[in-house]
């Protein structure tokens, strides 16, 4: 969802359109914040008597809670930790959208291609390195998500936002019982599955690498 996301940023980025350079700041900005002071600043946002409720208010709804009902605090956990870190991938893509040399563009244009025939065989072709790169840190840092779900919801209500790296600091470290065993486990599956996503970056990249210069050979 996050690469989704940041593939149709970048593409709106990379045109030359009024504020270009405005707009690619205020997208790379959450990246500069810490993800403590971007959860802090959205849990003011969705709390019961935050921003969000008081617009409902406006509006003659009932204020909903947001961070306390299971299925919107899920979402809203997801929704701020794409919005935080979407612009440190976004700019990855957008590095390689600049890097495809324009005269491919004008030369396919020449000779009658659509534009989603240019998109679908010049820039998914040379911007799949950056892509997958995108993809696996994307992965990666799905995986590792803690600051923000602890600060808008402690993992809560009940289960419903418990991530691995969650689990693994309540079970260790905050109940009462510290379980120091299970919490170990699971350390030592976090610590395999980024591992294995860090193999297949790196063969997809080489993969990719090796199929753009036997293009270029070609």
């Amino acid at each position: 969802l996050m690469v989704a996301f940041a593939l149709v940023t970048a593409l709106v980025l990379n045109r030359k359109i009024l504020g270009r350079g405005f707009f690619r700041g205020v997208f790379f900005y959450p990246v500069l914040l810490s993800p403590v002071v971007v959860a802090l600043i959205w849990k003011w946002v969705l709390q019961r008597e935050g921003v969000l409720n008081a617009v409902l208010a406006g509006a003659g709804a009932s204020p909903i809670g947001w961070l306390s009902d299971s299925s919107w605090a899920f979402f809203w956990c997801v929704f701020v930790s794409i919005w935080a870190h979407m612009g440190f991938y976004t700019l990855i893509l957008l590095a390689g959208l600049q890097a495809i040399p324009a005269d491919l563009y004008e030369a396919a244009e020449m000779d009658g291609a659509s534009p989603w025939r240019r998109f679908s065989r010049i820039t998914l072709p040379l911007l799949m390195p950056n892509l997958i790169v995108v993809l696996v840190l994307g992965l990666i840092r799905a995986v590792q998500i803690f600051d923000e779900v602890f600060v808008l919801t402690g993992g809560g209500p009940g289960s419903a936002t418990t991530f691995i790296v969650q689990f693994i600091y309540q079970t260790g470290f905050a109940e009462a019982i510290h379980q120091y065993g299970l919490a170990a486990a699971a350390s030592l599956v976090l610590a395999l599955s980024l591992l294995v996503l860090t193999v297949l970056q790196l063969r997809l990249t080489r993969k990719s690498l090796a199929g753009g210069r036997g293009r270029d050979d070609g």
